[in-house]
């Protein structure tokens, strides 16, 4: 069903010329803000408040004063202003071109598993845009810090803070061919607290590793001699035999398609985590910013979310 235009009354322009009104503080002052006659607003505001059916000021030769409803149709007006100024700053934006320099913060995890492809690909789309990634450990602020986009593994954000989930991930238990031809493959949870472990230093669980199976869940408390802050010296570890790792699966997921590293206990469910893209909230998002936030939601768009 089309809109009838001629049923969306009084007009946007009525509305903003009381809103001129009141904020000038009188019918001349508001002629002069908006390159208008005192007469021509004086004739918007009589016509505004006959379509409306109310009397929104009280009119003296000294001062307007806002009516009760006057006072609750100047928010409207309000958002109605807010919201023509954020479309129109929209569309200016689709005719920008993107360019200059983007900063982005990615834990080391998400650096060393796709970000390379990604952001080869993102430059050969956008070569207009310069991108400044920041591999750290630390949960940056982002406003404070001045990065416009981060990927996290956690949903804890300010108000201020958008989150996009991208995929969700889990937790795979990985060896090596020479541990397990040493040690055998654990045949069920409770086998990894006599088995030799490597544990990353900021993992959920940390070496209290937990399984689900038919409703069933399981904690084991892994041994372990190794605690390391960095998943893939972690991996490289597990690869050279240290121990049994718990790993993200894209962490592990190339070592183990190329036969370095086996998984086990494969028929147990083990805890996940949702990941994110985080930006700043902001209306609209500079071109440059946009587009490489659509692009990276793109590329995700397959995985399971």
């Amino acid at each position: 069903m089309g809109i009838d235009m001629e049923t969306i009354e009084p007009s946007s322009e009525l509305a903003l010329a009381f809103l001129a009104v009141v904020e000038a503080g009188s019918i001349t002052a508001a002629a002069t803000a908006m390159h208008s006659s005192k007469s021509r607003i004086s004739k918007q505001l009589s016509r505004l408040e006959r379509e409306l059916g109310v009397q929104l000021l009280y009119r003296s030769t000294r001062r307007l004063t806002l009516t009760e409803a006057g006072a609750r149709y100047l928010e409207y007006c309000r958002q109605l202003r807010e919201l023509l100024r954020q479309s129109t700053a929209a569309m200016r934006e689709l005719r920008e071109e993107a360019s200059g320099r983007v900063r982005m913060t990615v834990p080391a995890m998400f650096g060393g598993a796709f970000m390379a492809e990604l952001l080869l690909a993102f430059h050969q789309r956008y070569p207009a845009v310069r991108l400044e990634l920041d591999i750290s450990p630390a949960l940056l602020d982002l406003e404070a810090d001045g990065y416009d986009l981060a990927i996290r593994s956690a949903p804890r954000l300010a108000p201020s803070l958008v989150a996009r989930c991208l995929f969700h991930t889990r937790d795979w238990i990985v060896a090596a061919d020479s541990l397990l031809q040493r040690h055998g493959a654990p045949q069920r949870p409770a086998d990894l607290a006599a088995l030799p472990c490597v544990i990353h230093a900021g993992q959920r669980a940390g070496a209290h590793w937990l399984f689900t199976q038919g409703g069933k869940v399981e904690e084991v408390a892994a041994r372990h001699w190794l605690q390391i802050s960095d998943y893939s010296l972690n991996e490289r570890l597990a690869e050279a035999g240290a121990g049994f790792a718990r790993l993200p699966d894209f962490v592990a997921a190339g070592a183990v398609s190329a036969g370095r590293l086996r998984r086990v206990l494969a028929d147990y469910d083990t805890p996940g985590a949702a990941v994110y893209l985080v930006y700043p909230h902001k209306k609209p998002q500079p071109a440059k910013v946009r587009v490489l936030i659509d692009f990276i939601v793109d590329c995700f768009a397959g995985r399971d979310v």
